[in-house]
């Protein structure tokens, strides 16, 4: 659990970005460090940025980033920024998360979000709303039974077709956060408002899904 206000240390143990075009994997870059002294940072951005402006009418841009604060110092290097790649079955996937498992994974080559993402890539029985949400599922009774439970299990999840949004957490509810809001052309999920956001958090235990229509899908989970 973070030790006091959002803010007051900052989220500057590693930065990453992930750009997927029509479904298909476009930019992934990463570093440990803060993303605001990053050059490679303010680049990959303006890359995705310019892509936006050319796209044309009908094309899908689905765009995840993360600014990454360790909850252990031996825990920041390049290889645990998020979010994480992973390709399985042809499908490339990308999966960011904050919170930790009460009881981590025991060896060092892993953080406590990479072993969350196995978990969901490992259950995972396709690529629909509804096996991603038998996943969310699965993952958090092996979170639980396996772990000991966990802080948060907040997390964002896509294959560059849909973007799955999941909010739930054991303790210090008002610190995890995710908001979610629709402005028309573009929807935004953030761990803080944004752009006028609407101020109201997702629920806990609901997995929202955003189809490549922008049309929102509710399952709940816990």
């Amino acid at each position: 659990m973070p030790i006091g206000a959002p803010d007051e240390r900052g989220h500057k143990d590693g930065w990453s970005l992930v750009c997927f075009k029509n479904g298909d994997p476009q930019y992934h870059a990463r570093d440990a460090g803060s993303a605001a002294d990053a050059s490679k940072y303010y680049g990959t951005a303006w890359k995705i940025a310019k892509l936006n402006i050319e796209r044309a009418s009908g094309q899908s841009l689905v765009v995840m980033g993360h600014l990454r604060r360790a909850s252990a110092p031996a825990k920041v290097a390049h290889k645990f920024s998020h979010p994480f790649v992973e390709a399985r079955d042809g499908i490339t996937w990308a999966f960011q998360h904050n919170g930790s498992l009460v009881n981590g994974p025991e060896s060092h080559d892993k953080i406590d979000s990479q072993i969350i993402f196995g978990m969901i890539l490992d259950s995972l029985d396709g690529r629909s709303p509804e096996a991603v949400a038998k996943a969310t599922g699965g993952a958090r009774a092996t979170a639980i039974e396996k772990y000991g439970g966990f802080t948060s299990l907040n997390f964002m999840l896509s294959d560059g077709q849909s973007l799955h949004v999941y909010r739930d957490f054991q303790t210090n509810g008002q610190y995890y956060t995710i908001y979610l809001d629709n402005f028309g052309e573009i929807v935004v999920a953030a761990s803080e408002p944004i752009l006028a956001m609407k101020a109201d958090p997702i629920p806990r235990g609901t997995l929202h899904t955003i189809g490549p229509d922008l049309q929102l899908q509710r399952f709940e989970i816990a």
